[in-house]
């Protein structure tokens, strides 16, 4: 009892109806977010509108953009604004540095 009352000083994501675990997973939100990127306009994205698209909170959207960010898969190219660092979209092959990797999204 003690312990809930502590609990509920901590807000809490708001579950959706008729959303699944799975809908809400972090894999599929990755998921959705790297088709947003793959879409987006040299391949740069704004994470404030990811967040809205996505719907999600922007701490979601770190997450992700933590992972991509220290596997070198992007950066950060204004305060809200990520950019792919390069994709090869045909061979799935992603280069960095003149360095190639086989990913499979």
């Amino acid at each position: 009892k003690h312990l809930k009352s502590h609990l509920d000083l901590f807000p809490t994501e708001k579950k959706t109806p008729g959303k699944t675990r799975y809908d809400t997973s972090l894999g599929l939100l990755t998921k959705k977010f790297i088709h947003l990127l793959s879409e987006s306009e040299d391949g740069v994205l704004d994470l404030n509108r990811a967040a809205e698209v996505l719907e999600v909170q922007k701490r979601r959207i770190y997450d992700i953009t933590n992972v991509l960010e220290g596997i070198q898969l992007i950066r950060k190219k204004s305060k809200n604004n990520i950019q792919w660092i390069y994709i090869c979209q045909e061979s799935r092959i992603i280069t960095y540095n003149n360095n190639s990797h086989r990913v499979s999204i």
